[in-house]
């Protein structure tokens, strides 16, 4: 985090008072500052690599790569290299669900109930009541790691979205907030749940595949095979149009 925001400090800080009235010119003109920050932050041993994408109005004017992909190893960073998005997946989790919404598929305040059953949370009238928007804002009394322990054994997502409802509340519904993945999930999964589609699928017909992100997956198979993957000279030329992070695993969530 504190890498990102020197990044953006740095940029930001070229322009000055004149912020507001921001060029492509002015865009351009800032590049070599931070390309040096860059180098410096890969040179520094900070982190092993990294890419930075530039968008301007709807226009990618700067896509580049620094470093390694992997310590001690000698394959570099293009503008294709596949990343983990920890818990940036949950922004991109909830404009899926906008979709949704949008479609009239669910709206925010769906009941969890009407659309999974067999949904439960610690507590009979939490899981009678909860609704997306609980989820999705953290109020739903869930403990802020609850499911996060199984997770790391193996678990799947299914089994872990089963469990949560023997699992200890960490605040009252509706009137505490505690930052839960597994919350985020439930909510997410289950707006899905009237298409008859699953999860990863909507993700790709709903935000990746209309923005020409074709190097992004929510598919946790897919972020394994593609950081192995040496992208082709012309692919990682023609990378300005595609996202270059896939979810960090199969699941709407991130940690």
């Amino acid at each position: 985090m504190r890498l990102l925001l020197s990044l953006m400090f740095v940029f930001l800080g070229s322009f000055g008072a004149e912020a507001q009235t921001v060029t492509k010119e002015k865009v351009t003109a800032a590049l070599p500052k931070l390309r040096e920050l860059a180098r410096q932050v890969v040179a520094r041993g900070e982190v092993p690599g990294l890419s930075i994408g530039i968008v301007y109005r709807d226009e990618v004017v700067f896509v580049e790569g620094y470093g390694v992909r992997e310590t001690g190893q000698a394959e570099t960073v293009s503008a294709d290299t596949v990343f983990q998005l920890a818990s940036v997946s949950k922004p991109l989790a909830a404009t899926v669900v906008a979709a949704l919404v949008s479609d009239g598929v669910v709206t925010w305040d769906t009941r969890i109930r009407d659309l999974d059953p067999d949904f439960a949370l610690p507590d009979a009238y939490p899981t009678a009541q909860v609704t997306i928007r609980d989820l999705l804002s953290h109020r739903s009394g869930l403990a802020a790691n609850a499911g996060n322990d199984i997770e790391d054994l193996g678990f799947s997502r299914e089994e872990i979205l089963k469990r949560v409802r023997y699992t200890k509340p960490g605040g009252s519904f509706r009137a505490s907030y505690a930052y839960s993945n597994f919350g985020f999930t439930a909510g997410a999964i289950a707006a899905t749940r009237p298409t008859g589609k699953g999860w990863e699928a909507l993700a790709e017909e709903k935000v990746y595949r209309p923005l020409g992100m074709q190097s992004t997956s929510s598919r946790a198979r897919d972020s394994r095979s593609r950081r192995r993957r040496r992208p082709s000279p012309k692919a990682a030329a023609s990378s300005s149009s595609r996202g270059t992070n896939p979810v960090r695993s199969s699941a709407p969530r991130g940690r």
